[in-house]
């Protein structure tokens, strides 16, 4: 019935929740994306296979951020 029982349950059955992680990466991509263009104020072409935005150095750089030490991605 709600979402934290919903996540509970699958973490005792091992299921895939209803709020899943990939969707929600997906759907927020969407948002970040927009805020860069925004940002750039111009048009972004998006490879959702690379999660790159392409022909465009400036707005890939907006991607990421260093991340703070103890926590770099491997």
């Amino acid at each position: 019935d709600s979402h934290m029982g919903n996540f509970f349950e699958c973490v005792r059955d091992r299921a895939t929740p209803v709020s899943d992680v990939w969707s929600h990466h997906r759907a927020l991509s969407t948002c970040h994306l927009a805020n860069i263009a925004i940002r750039l104020g111009r048009d972004l072409k998006w490879n959702p296979e690379t999660e790159q935005i392409m022909d465009n150095a400036e707005a890939n750089t907006w991607l990421s951020r260093p991340q703070r030490s103890g926590f770099e991605t491997v």
